[in-house]
């Protein structure tokens, strides 16, 4: 079976898409797998799905185009099987407005989402664009003029803007079905922004997260609903912020990073896999 590993791309996401798929790709070779990397640009990004020769190909997308579904439909219409979810779950689950409601919808509580500016009624408030992750364009407004800003500087994407809740951020991984346990975020900053994520010794991370056994539970069923609701395969990841003694959830990541520093391995590891292991797996659904 030969193995193509796509990284890269054209969202806001690409650098860390690269290191992801450095990271697969180094496993799957490490493996014994025939694998090869295409790195996705926007002059390639449909090209290489049809002019590259493999049976399998491993996306290692994040964010934009290739999270969001576009890729996965243009595989599905070439006939070639690829990791992770279908296109149609990676386009609702890409979209943090519409998985709130679903997640509503099954009794999982989330924070108060705002439509507009002028339904406003309480700061802080975070607004961030409602279609890409690594919490890039993410901004906490404590008045208007803020809000303002930051709704100026994303005029150019659709965005959600919902209330502050400081608190505990969590986050609870899901493999092929199988619910890997819950991890607590304890970034240096106060925040867990990009340079949080991806910068080295800028965040601790506590796994299995010392939380109340009611709360570890709650984060593992929500995640494992919201996995199962909108038919999500292979990895996903989703991000809650514990306050007071409630979780909220905050979003679903269809395509977890697989960088050195990522949560989906961490997470992982509480199961006793190992990051090969891991990428087994994903390629096994």
């Amino acid at each position: 079976m030969k193995i193509a590993v796509f990284m890269g791309g054209t969202s806001t996401e690409r650098e860390v898409s690269l290191k992801t798929g450095s990271a697969v790709l180094n496993s799957l070779i490490r493996q014994g797998y025939d694998a090869y990397g295409v790195d996705l640009t926007s002059e390639n990004l449909v090209a290489s799905f049809i002019e590259n020769e493999y049976d399998l190909a491993f996306l290692s997308l994040h964010g934009g185009c290739g999270e969001d579904g576009r890729i996965q439909g243009l595989l599905d219409l070439l006939g070639k099987k690829y990791t992770g979810s279908k296109a149609a779950p990676s386009a609702v689950a890409m979209d943090k407005i519409i998985t709130k409601r679903i997640a509503d919808s099954l009794g999982i509580r989330i924070p108060k989402t705002y439509p507009n500016k002028e339904e406003i009624d309480k700061f802080p408030v975070v607004i961030k664009p409602s279609k890409e992750g690594s919490s890039m364009g993410l901004y906490i407004c404590k008045n208007m003029e803020d809000a303002e800003v930051a709704l100026e500087n994303l005029s150019d994407r659709s965005v959600i803007i919902e209330e502050y809740i400081k608190g505990i951020e969590l986050t609870a991984g899901i493999l092929n079905g199988e619910t890997l346990g819950v991890l607590k975020v304890i970034p240096h900053g106060g925040i867990y922004d990009y340079e949080s994520k991806y910068a080295g010794g800028k965040t601790d991370y506590e796994y299995p997260a010392k939380v109340s056994k009611e709360i570890y539970e709650n984060a593992m069923r929500n995640a494992k609903l919201i996995h199962d609701e909108l038919k999500l395969s292979g990895a996903s990841r989703s991000d809650f912020i514990l306050s007071d003694d409630k979780i909220y959830f905050l979003e679903v990541n269809t395509c977890p990073g697989m960088t050195e520093t990522s949560l989906l391995p961490k997470l992982a590891s509480l199961k006793n896999y190992t990051f090969d292991d891991v990428v087994k797996k994903i390629i096994s659904s």
